[in-house]
């Protein structure tokens, strides 16, 4: 039956709400927050005190930076990393890509974001530092054996190998952005002088020295751990980077080397970890996705505190706009949150949120709730009328009574509700209990005066039924309940006074005349059992007195069953098929008060 109510409310609400979550619903504020946005209002990466990267390179010369890291080309004369004077023209023992490799060491320190004291920002931070770089490549060739006496020296040619090595110091810039919590990309650029050796002996001296200029050029993505109650982070990932050393001239005894200096141009991956402070998330970032999420209520309260925090952050006036938003959107998702509670069976809590949606908006809005209201409430009555049969009489009441708590003035309510009180006093009939159905017939009168007629006609049969019913001889509890309620019910309704006095007064008599009876337990099982004989029942009959198990057992399982708790009396209505012997039982806590053909 939810199941019903709930597609009516499905197709209900979207119309009656849809200003609700107007900011989210756009293809494009979507992608945006999906995508560029889930870090709106984090705070900048203000310091790096180190960052260290380690990895391995290859390197040749301008031809090799046109392609990707770790290619495997070969290098020619014509583009060689060596500058030879014109006493040689090649240098091949570095032709081939396994000759021509290294390792790369760099550790950045002290990297500030300087333009944050500046101007306040957080779409990119501009970071810059110093860094310390070394490079060792190997794996250390001979020199080259068919070129001329110009590699030789008094030692001898294999006195000296080809190691180039370089240890240099440098000014480096970053800008980075970050999209995720978790994710920081960037770009990279580094500009230094180097100490840069060629030629290593096999006793470890080195020579062939001089001084150049290292440059590199980087993109990387780092992953990013947040330790908790810390206001820094650890970085590790992952960085590609481009370098270029070049030096000019060597120092050298004359005629030492026909080589004068190198330009070599390397690639590579390499790993990074570092420690930075600032990339985190804000009061602000939490309040934007709650916002995006439809809460509201949460997204306000932690605008409210990041705006508190954050006194002279770049993104407080979009702080604000949004803060305003998700004010004017509360009362719509209190008005689901209501919705919400009904559905989880807590009508309390339903009406007590949709009261606070109320208290909440504006004039203009207030009767636009208030008419939205409405419609859910009137479609809530029309599931009770058009699916009554399908229903309990008590889910029917529940949600009957939550309409009237979403519009007390509607005339359908009144309607529906006087006709389940007809419904539940006429069960309270069928099982004998009569001065309850006096009850609900009076609250049916209540709620709907143009049932007087028909009232007055149930009520005529409540006492008729009394009073010809030989089983009230002994059961006087029940008529005093049924005569208070009918004196209560014309103190109520005083112009059903005539209708009901000669009724009232009869009853009266009959409680007068059995006043002097005295009927133990044992009189009343012989009436019952003189029933019994009336009726030519035996024991394998359906007889008055039986439990469900003894009732089933000869009758058989109902074809449904309709259930009534009053007080501490539970009562069960059993309907069979037409083609039984019996039609209809009526149980009063699991005894058989009455059986209708």
């Amino acid at each position: 039956m939810k199941a019903i109510i709930l597609t009516l409310l499905i197709w209900i609400i979207p119309l009656a709400f849809a200003k609700e979550s107007a900011w989210r619903k756009t293809h494009l504020n979507i992608a945006r927050y999906s995508v560029l946005n889930r870090m709106t209002f984090r705070k900048p990466v203000v310091f790096t005190p180190f960052d260290f990267k380690v990895g391995l390179l290859f390197y040749g010369r301008k031809k090799y930076w046109s392609q990707l890291p770790y290619n495997f080309s070969d290098i020619t004369i014509t583009d060689s990393p060596i500058l030879l004077d014109s006493t040689q023209y090649e240098f091949n023992v570095i032709e081939k890509p396994a000759a021509r490799q290294g390792i790369f060491l760099e550790v950045d320190f002290l990297r500030t974001n300087f333009t944050h004291f500046i101007f306040h920002q957080n779409y990119i931070d501009l970071q810059m530092g110093l860094g310390v770089q070394m490079i060792n490549y190997f794996p250390n060739p001979s020199l080259p054996s068919d070129a001329g006496k110009e590699w030789n020296r008094s030692t001898g040619k294999n006195d000296f190998y080809f190691h180039p090595r370089s240890i240099g110091l440098n000014l480096n810039t970053s800008f980075s952005w970050q999209l995720f919590r978790r994710n920081l990309s960037y770009v990279y650029h580094s500009l230094g002088i180097s100490s840069v050796s060629l030629y290593e002996s096999y006793s470890g001296d080195r020579s062939l020295k001089g001084f150049g200029l290292n440059e590199s050029f980087g993109m990387g993505t780092k992953y990013i751990f947040d330790p908790k109650h810390t206001n820094y982070n650890y970085t590790i990932g992952v960085e590609v980077k481009w370098n270029r050393l070049f030096m000019s001239s060597v120092n050298a005894p004359e005629g030492f080397s026909p080589i004068y200096g190198v330009d070599i141009r390397a690639s590579g991956i390499f790993l990074t970890s570092g420690i930075q402070f600032g990339g985190k998330h804000t009061k602000g970032d939490i309040a934007y996705s709650q916002m995006m999420h439809n809460d509201f209520i949460s997204a306000s309260e932690n605008f409210l505190i990041f705006l508190d925090r954050e006194a002279r952050h770049v993104k407080r006036e979009k702080a604000i706009k949004m803060l305003q938003y998700c004010q004017s959107q509360i009362p719509y998702q209190k008005v689901a949150l209501g919705i919400d509670s009904y559905f989880r069976s807590d009508i309390d809590g339903a009406i007590e949120w949709f009261n606070s949606a109320k208290s909440d908006a504006d004039e203009k809005l207030i009767q636009e709730i208030q008419n939205n209201l409405q419609i859910i409430a009137s479609e809530l009555l029309d599931s009770v009328i058009n699916h009554k049969n399908k229903m309990s009489i008590i889910n029917a009441e529940k949600l009957a009574l939550l309409a009237g708590r979403l519009h007390p003035e509607s005339r359908q309510y009144s309607q529906v509700m006087a006709g389940l009180y007809m419904d539940k006093a006429k069960l309270n009939s069928k099982i004998g209990n009569y001065s309850k159905a006096v009850d609900n017939y009076n609250k049916a009168l209540q709620l709907l005066p143009e049932i007087e007629y028909i009232i007055k006609e149930n009520l005529r049969s409540i006492a008729k039924s009394l009073m010809q019913d030989a089983y009230t001889s002994y059961n006087k509890n029940e008529i005093y309940m049924v005569l208070k309620s009918m004196k209560d019910f014309t103190m109520l309704q005083p112009k059903m006074s005539q209708e009901l006095d000669p009724y009232i007064r009869k009853l009266e008599t009959q409680i007068e005349e059995s006043q002097g009876e005295k009927i133990d337990k044992h009189v009343q099982q012989y009436i019952i059992d003189k029933k019994h004989e009336s009726f030519n029942l035996t024991e394998s009959v359906l007889q008055l007195g039986m439990t469900y198990e003894e009732a089933k057992s000869i009758q058989g399982t109902p074809q449904s069953i309709d259930k009534y708790t009053e007080k501490d009396q539970e009562f069960e209505m059993w309907i069979y098929p037409k083609e039984k012997a019996f039609s209809q039982l009526y149980f009063r806590n699991n005894m058989l008060i009455k059986i209708e053909k």
